[in-house]
């Protein structure tokens, strides 16, 4: 009895503290809106895009650490990228709410993976002026995807969102799948890909482009089942960075890698890739690095 009353004494401590910085940083998390509209800076000869983790709403994110204090700073980054389509994870409502009202431009598709009050999910937004929306969805990684389901094992629901886009340009089509994969089971992990991978296989030769936090290295069979399949996008152009993606805040000190850019293998010119290292006074806006990929069809 005693340890639940310490217990208990803990965690409302760490609601009241969670509650007092917010409150500190709400008033200006919420004047801090500015918009950036993609159709002002987009590239017209290639395809920019980004993954970013944008870290989940969680009581133990205090101080500068706060969604109400990093949210801008995100905004910031991707700003400075221009990105034509980007995939996030971890988006809760609160995420998703400043993303729409800050990101001018785009339309977007999303599947939160539960019913909880701060469930998660994986959207992705993408250039209205640039694409038409051919299609789109989401499903579980599950052994039943089509509802909602966990599955192998997992720690937690998990999802995968999708589109299907058009080049207004050209007309040529392209997939682009978004998932998180589990941080705990190893089966889950294994499991999610290659659900994911069937998936994309039902959109025939159609070209695509799946990213997202698979929670693999790349010395792991997940990241090798993907890679049977479609190829690791920093491979394929010089203008590349191999750098860890996630940080911890700045307090890894490993070579973790575990976000990913992977593209059909011979549909995609791959000209940059990139992990987003900017941080704003010593501020990191997430606890992964974002990272962005440019590329034309071929």
């Amino acid at each position: 009895m005693k340890a639940l009353k310490i217990t208990l004494c803990v965690l409302l401590a760490l609601v009241l503290l969670t509650a007092v910085v917010e409150l500190f940083y709400y008033p200006r998390y919420r004047l801090k809106r500015e918009a950036y509209d993609i159709t002002k800076t987009a590239d017209p000869a290639a395809v920019t895009v980004v993954s970013a983790n944008v870290r989940c709403f969680s009581p133990t994110d205090v101080f500068k650490k706060s969604w109400f204090y990093r949210a801008p700073l995100l905004v910031q980054t991707l700003q400075s990228a221009a990105p034509d389509i980007i995939g996030f994870q971890e988006v809760t409502w609160l995420h998703y709410r400043y993303l729409q009202e800050t990101l001018k431009g785009y339309d977007n598709v999303i599947l939160y993976r539960d019913n909880s009050p701060f469930s998660e999910a994986c959207p992705i937004f993408y250039n209205t002026a640039k694409f038409d929306l051919v299609d789109k969805g989401g499903f579980w990684l599950s052994e039943t995807p089509d509802e909602m389901s966990k599955g192998w094992n997992a720690a937690c629901y998990r999802v995968c969102s999708y589109v299907v886009l058009s080049q207004k340009s050209d007309g040529k089509r392209f997939a682009v799948f978004n998932t998180h994969l589990d941080h705990v089971s190893e089966d889950a992990r294994q499991g999610g890909i290659r659900l994911v991978l069937e998936k994309i296989k039902q959109f025939g030769a159609l070209p695509g482009i799946l990213m997202g936090d698979l929670n693999a290295e790349e010395n792991t069979p997940t990241y090798r089942f993907a890679t049977e399949v479609f190829d690791d996008a920093k491979y394929l152009t010089a203008d590349t960075d191999r750098g860890a993606t996630y940080q911890n805040w700045g307090q890894s000190l490993t070579d973790e890698n575990i976000d990913y850019f992977m593209v059909s293998k011979g549909a995609f010119n791959v000209l940059r890739y990139r992990v987003l290292r900017t941080t704003y006074d010593g501020v990191y806006p997430s606890d992964h690095f974002p990272i962005l990929l440019q590329v034309t069809l071929q």
